[in-house]
């Protein structure tokens, strides 16, 4: 298991306890230091304020003090995703059904590697997803498999 994923499993359920999501975690080293980036949003859909990311980060640090996974030095960041949340997992799928979202492919789809749509659906297996894309005039529907997915995140509307 990634060190990454052992943080996810032990802070997730405090967190949401408390009232929040946990988006993603990950490091960064910027020069010499390590970064342990972590996004978190509220459950009740407000937004993320500095107190939230205060509150988040005493408590995932006091539980990974405990744990002791990281043997190095390293510096904890909590924020908000911001507003082009990354679409990480199947539930944030389902979440944000309705919702634009740009997504890039391993593979290209109907000859492109980007794309932008209206998330639909995902099927009963949930592991493709149907997104709704304009084609000038035109609305065109895609399945595109979870797996073939890169990097997904929701676009803002203005």
């Amino acid at each position: 298991m990634k060190l990454e994923e052992k943080i996810e499993e032990a802070i997730e359920a405090s967190l949401e306890h408390r009232g929040y999501g946990l988006v993603q975690v990950r490091f960064t080293k910027l020069g010499k230091r390590l970064i342990l980036e972590i996004d978190i949003e509220r459950l009740d859909n407000k937004p993320v304020s500095i107190d939230d990311c205060t509150e988040c980060s005493r408590l995932i640090s006091a539980i990974l003090d405990v744990e002791d996974f990281i043997k190095d030095a390293y510096t904890l960041e909590v924020s908000s995703p911001g507003e082009n949340r990354p679409l990480l997992k199947v539930k944030d799928f389902e979440r944000f059904c309705g919702k634009t979202a740009k997504m890039e492919f391993f593979n290209p789809i109907n000859e492109s590697r980007k794309i932008s749509g209206v998330l639909g659906k995902l099927n009963s297996e949930k592991t493709a997803i149907n997104i709704l894309v304009k084609n000038g005039e035109e609305t065109d529907e895609m399945v595109v498999f979870l797996e073939n997915i890169k990097k997904a995140s929701i676009k803002r509307d203005f």
